[in-house]
Parts: structure tokens; C-alpha cells; sequence
């Protein structure tokens, strides 16, 4: 089978379910990555206003170069915002790693505001190297 970009409600649900969160099909986007049948990662985008776009991801897998185009093809291009916000709980070493390596930065923090802080990430389209591969 290999691997398959997948979209829709079952990804928002997977992912929301990784959170702890919860998925709303009607104000949501949601395009995941599926190994063998198997969802491995998946992006929520959420509360687009027009320059920006809030995410939400959660991986147990690897992820691959077609699926990195393709989440940051969506908000950047089909949506036309300029900033990508990547709320995270600061205790989420592993997301918090994955988004620096992706070229997101620490744009604001609120203190003790989840399991530690509320860190917001942002990612410009300029800075965005994924839409240049």
C-alpha cells in the first residue's frame, strides 16, 4: 500500500484525539498522512481570517516530502494567508522540535496558561522553504 495524503473528518478526529482537543468539520481543515491504512500524522487548520491560519499537528511517524509540501501548499497557497500559528503546550518537547527544524519560531508565550505554557509559533510564507522544493 505505501504511503497516501488523505483528507477530511477522520484526520481532524485522529489528530483532535492526539491533542486532547476536539474536531469541528464545519470551521476546519484537516489533511493527514496514512502508512499502509494507518494514519500516522495530521494537520488541523483552523481560525482563518484572511492573513493567517492557526494549526494543530500530531505524528507517529515519519513524514514525507510530499506531505511537508502539502500542509504548507494548503494554508500559503489555496488559502492565501501570509502567517501560519502553531499553538503548543511547552511540555511537547517532540512537536516543539519538529516545528523549529521546520522554520517556525517562538513568537509569543503565555506563562502556566496548559501543562506548562502556551507557546505560539509562527511561520511567514517568505520563510517557508517547503513551498520552494
Amino acid at each position: 500500500m505505501g504511503w497516501r495524503l488523505v483528507y477530511g473528518p477522520d484526520v481532524g478526529h485522529w489528530a483532535a484525539t492526539r491533542l486532547n482537543s476536539a474536531y469541528f468539520d464545519a470551521r476546519s481543515h484537516a489533511i493527514g498522512l496514512e502508512r499502509d491504512g494507518e494514519i500516522v500524522a495530521g494537520i488541523i487548520y483552523e481560525q482563518w481570517n484572511g492573513k493567517s491560519i492557526t494549526c494543530h499537528a500530531a505524528f507517529d511517524g515519519r513524514l514525507t516530502p510530499a506531505y511537508l509540501r502539502e500542509i504548507f501548499y494548503y494554508p500559503f497557497v489555496v488559502c492565501g494567508v501570509g502567517k501560519m500559528i502553531a499553538p503548543v503546550s511547552s511540555s511537547n518537547s517532540k512537536i516543539m522540535k519538529l516545528l523549529d527544524n521546520m522554520g517556525f519560531a517562538e513568537e509569543a508565550r503565555i506563562k502556566d496558561a496548559a501543562d506548562g505554557d502556551i507557546v505560539f509559533y509562527t511561520l511567514a510564507r517568505p520563510d517557508c522553504r517547503f513551498l520552494h522544493e
